[in-house]
């Protein structure tokens, strides 16, 4: 009923009733449908690729929900200053956790899942903060559902059962290459065999050129052989089709699985062509793609073997160097392949004036006795030292064989060698290489993309020209060890035989040929060009002040090689002065410049900076970028570029087929840094038999590195710790008693860490008691952080995984991101048996 608002005032006023209306917002969507895109975009925000990366992988969605999630993607890569408050949140006790001055009260797990996040964000932020608050209610909920179950709890890193350290096995970059896509595709089909009979099966899988069948009678796989011709007639079609009684030959390649499951897998050869055949699989395949799935598992392999590559390549100590044979038959160390792991090895044998004496250690005479070793694992052991007078380095160097063929001057140079601060011990291993296992092309065919296509572009002429002359590879890796060092430096020193030393003393008018060194290229992150400057500066610090010089430089950023060690923390900040760029400017002060510690490597005398943005460094920002403007014809970029495009890539995958050496990847677990992963090229060894043990060709048994777990100082646990305050690779060995006669399992083997057996007379005693009771190997174990994942080598397989199976794509992103840590086993048991005197045992190969 209508109000008469013009009622008169002696009327009787209705009172007013006040409706209050509540007016729903508008409800934004549900994004937890795209978190797996939300996610895996977020930490792409800053980079140069983000809208393209956007772009792709939001093709599919609908305009107003791809702006939603853009949104949502730039708010979780935005920085944050909020404290994380972990106490009343978890059950473990928490610690005060430092980062860039923001204080965090977190337990350990919650430490590491902290570090993890901002690696892969590359900053604190958002998204860092709400994935910690969740992992820590996610595993909370856990333990309470653990609880309500009546299950006693007590602490996982202690409770493993043994299976738990069963790792799988695979070999690096061995994975199945396919021309052309493959098609999930069933239909029923008549084979034809030469003896004029036939058989019904149904297809699995087709390709342009490819058929992957299963029979319905098993018994029809007698008639099966290998490179036989078969010819096929696709019943199931329609007839519309045009091909549904056509014959169409095929060759038999081989035949997998077992039993009911047994497939044979089918080549349509070249010289019987059916372009009307041709057209239709192209046609099936570019329309029902979506329906019935593309055949990824050549992809997924891939994948699997590249993720763990990439940390392998990125994090190994050991040297990989090339060997090349002339036309004369001399062979010497041509190409090397670096880290920055690796790189001290190279550091150490550069003269005075910085030229590359490599060679001295692989000469030709140690190359020829160890690629004639008719030993299925070649390999040995190399002592070195320097000596510096009058300014000039003076290498010695011996290894086991030479030692043992000079007994007299064997014990003083040992005793000699080991007292010096340049003391090296070196194992080398050789192992063959084939020069086209440097072509590894994506495990995507051609025709998707022209990234694709560049991907699988073939090595050009004049690389493969020079890698042809390639017979084999030595893995170089640095076995030092300051306790084998006191037992050497225990043995005779005769002081009059110092001087005959000589003869193992490498001569300065002979210099070896030097060795050509390819860094692994990895995508490069920095936003703005790096230009070549070197030029003084000095470094204002918490202790006072070092010198040093500009290895390189960019408008905001600087890499800088210190006179002596850097010992502040990471994002710590420090001012700059430039003393010789003052002189050349009045328009700018560049006293004191204030900058952002960004990374520090292991010898803590390189830093890589950012510089800070207040009011003082920006007038710094001006003078480098009027600096390249002013200069842009005298300044050299920083070389992206190789001497032989390709050829850095080309070593790498050499190397990944190749080596010898053993590699555990460990991801932080619910129950503790637990192996996921072990990498090995197969090869006669005895010590890679004893991996294999109780267990089978495709795992490792990794319980005897995990034989102290139980108490509170296992090494693993601590060493892993540690390198999240020092990134510094730490290296220990173990000692290892193998018997397999014992029928018991658990009395098989029985380790020890060299810190488990404090003196030397321990270690020596459980060396001489493995070797009389069975077998004993021993392995220097380096630990080393994982880096940050490499994208652009995955990129393109993982975009064509997704646009087919994003949770596959997504699970393996987050294999890379879990890696915590490489653990490298590099055998030394010949080594530890000649450093205390015991008879060498022979090889089980």
């Amino acid at each position: 009923m209508t109000q008469n608002i013009a009622a008169t005032n002696d009327r009787p006023q209705t009172p007013w009733k006040i409706v209050l209306i509540k007016i729903q917002p508008k409800m934004t969507p549900d994004l937890s449908p795209y978190r797996e895109i939300i996610h895996s975009l977020a930490p792409l925000v800053n980079h140069a690729e983000f809208n393209k990366a956007f772009k792709r992988r939001t093709q599919n969605i609908a305009s107003d929900l791809s702006f939603l999630i853009k949104m949502e993607v730039k708010r979780l890569a935005k920085p944050c200053i909020r404290s994380i408050d972990l106490r009343t949140k978890v059950n473990d006790e928490c610690r005060l956790f430092n980062y860039q001055g923001i204080p965090h009260y977190l337990h350990v797990n919650g430490i590491f899942e902290f570090e993890k996040l901002v690696k892969r964000y590359g900053e604190y932020t958002f998204g860092v903060y709400e994935g910690v608050i969740n992992f820590s209610e996610e595993e909370k909920r856990r333990m309470d559902l653990v609880k309500t179950q009546s299950v006693v709890v007590q602490d996982t890193e202690l409770q493993i059962p043994d299976d738990k350290f069963v790792t799988p096995c695979q070999e690096l970059l061995n994975f199945p290459i396919r021309k052309e896509e493959r098609l999930n595709y069933v239909v029923a089909i008549e084979v034809f065999f030469t003896d004029n009979t036939s058989a019904h099966a149904s297809t699995l899988d087709i390709s342009v050129h490819g058929l992957k069948i299963r029979f319905k009678d098993p018994e029809a796989l007698e008639k099966i052989s290998v490179a036989a011709p078969i010819h096929v007639v696709f019943r199931g079609l329609d007839r519309s089709t045009g091909i549904a009684r056509d014959s169409i030959e095929y060759q038999i390649l081989g035949v997998s699985g077992r039993n009911a499951k047994t497939c044979v897998h089918l080549l349509r050869p070249n010289t019987s062509p059916n372009e009307q055949f041709t057209d239709f699989v192209l046609e099936l395949i570019k329309l029902q793609k979506r329906r019935y799935k593309v055949n990824l598992d050549n992809v997924e392999m891939a994948l699997s073997s590249k993720v763990y590559e990439q940390s392998f390549a990125n994090t190994i100590p050991g040297l990989p160097v090339f060997i090349e044979k002339t036309e004369e038959g001399k062979l010497h160390a041509a190409y090397a392949s670096t880290n920055s792991c690796s790189k001290r090895i190279l550091d150490y044998w550069l003269d005075e004036n910085h030229h590359q004496m490599l060679g001295y250690l692989l000469n030709e005479n140690r190359l020829r006795q160890l690629t004639s070793d008719s030993a299925a694992y070649p390999q040995t052991t190399v002592y070195c030292f320097h000596h510096i007078a009058d300014d000039k380095i003076y290498f010695y160097s011996a290894s086991t064989e030479e030692l043992l063929e000079q007994p007299k001057l064997a014990e003083t140079f040992l005793s000699y060698g080991a007292r010096r601060v340049s003391w090296r011990v070196y194992h080398l291993a050789y192992s063959d290489v084939n020069p086209s296992d440097a072509y590894v092309p994506s495990s995507v065919p051609d025709g998707i993309n022209r990234d694709i296509d560049k991907l699988n572009k073939r090595l050009s002429p004049r690389l493969q020209g020079r890698l042809k002359s390639l017979t084999g590879m030595l893995t170089v890796t640095d076995i030092t060890n300051s306790n084998a060092q006191e037992v050497y430096q225990r043995r005779k020193l005769d002081k009059s035989n110092i001087r005959l030393l000589k003869y193992f003393g490498h001569a300065r008018n002979k210099p070896p040929k030097p060795v050509e060194t390819y860094r692994h290229k990895q995508k490069e992150l920095r936003r703005q060009t790096r230009y070549i400057l070197r030029t003084p500066v000095i470094v204002k610090t918490n202790n006072g002040a070092i010198h040093g010089f500009t290895e390189d430089f960019s408008v905001s950023g600087l890499r800088l090689e210190l006179d002596q060690e850097f010992h502040q923390r990471m994002n710590s900040k420090v001012q700059i002065s430039f003393p010789k760029l003052q002189e050349i400017t009045q328009n700018f002060e560049l006293k004191n410049v204030q900058y952002r510690v960004k990374h520090i490597n292991t010898d803590k005398q390189v830093l890589h900076l950012q510089a800070v943005s207040d009011d003082e460094t920006g007038v710094a920002e001006q003078f480098f970028s009027q600096l390249i403007s002013n200069n842009t014809d005298k300044l050299q970029a920083l070389e992206q570029e190789e001497r032989l495009p390709g050829m850095g890539i080309a070593l790498r995958n050499l190397h990944g087929k190749s080596s010898p050496q053993a590699c555990i990847y460990v991801e932080k677990q619910q129950n503790g840094f637990m192996p996921a992963m072990a990498t090995i090229n197969q090869m006669r060894a005895s010590w890679l038999k004893f991996l294999h043990h109780n267990a089978n060709l495709v795992s490792f048994n990794l319980s005897w590195l995990y034989q102290d777990d139980m108490q509170s100082t296992a090494f693993i646990r601590q060493s892993i710790k540690m390198m999240s305050l020092d990134p510094k690779p730490i290296t220990s060995e173990i000692y290892v008693s193998f018997d397999p006669k014992q029928k018991r399992k658990d009395n098989q083997v029985y380790a020890k860490w060299q810190y488990q057996l404090s003196t030397h007379r321990a270690k020596r005693a459980f060396v001489k008691a493995a070797t009389e009771s069975g077998q004993f190997f021993a392995f220097s174990v380096t630990f080393n952080k994982a880096l940050r994942p490499d994208m652009e080598r995955l990129e393109q397989e993982l975009l064509y995984l997704s646009q087919h199976a994003i949770h596959k794509a997504t699970y393996f992103e987050e294999r890379m991101w879990d890696i915590a840590a490489t653990i490298f086993l590099t055998d030394i048991t010949q080594e530890v048996l000649y450093r205390y005197r015991l008879p060498q045992q022979d090889a089980v190969d």
